[in-house]
């Protein structure tokens, strides 16, 4: 019964972390064409000229589910550890579990986002190593 609920907690994390990821590295391959050409054109392939672009997408991507770990128990009482604790279980058993949870949580969004982010970024070359630029015009 409580797998459902966590595995809807997981998933949704890293839901949003992977669209942040895409969404950044749609930009920052937009704003950065000129690097990435310029390393191409020097002989580098397509993950070398966007390894650093990839990294810097996945570290943005990362800081909301970062920033909401570093404030469990200080600054928001999560759900789960209220309910628990409401419940009638030992608070320090709610606790384990939200700590828990919270691992969970920084975990898949980590992996998520590393996965997708090491097998998006080629979508944004072509055959030949050139940079497909009409994938980063925006469609109306």
């Amino acid at each position: 019964m409580q797998v459902i609920p966590i595995a809807g907690m997981v998933a949704g994390n890293a839901m949003v972390a992977v669209g942040l990821c895409y969404n950044n590295m749609g930009q920052r391959f937009s704003s950065e064409q000129q690097q990435i050409q310029e390393k191409l054109s020097l002989g580098a392939t397509p993950k070398m000229a966007a390894a650093r672009l990839i990294r810097e997408s996945i570290r943005a991507s990362l800081i909301p589910t970062v920033d909401s770990a570093k404030t469990v128990g200080l600054v928001s009482l999560p759900g789960m550890m209220s309910g628990l604790i409401f419940a009638g279980i030992d608070p320090v058993k709610a606790i384990k579990y939200q700590i828990m949870v919270t691992f969970m949580l920084l975990s898949t969004a980590s992996l998520s986002t590393i996965i997708a982010g090491y097998l998006t970024y080629r979508k944004f070359f072509n055959a030949r190593h050139q940079l497909v630029v009409t994938q980063l015009k925006k469609h109306p």
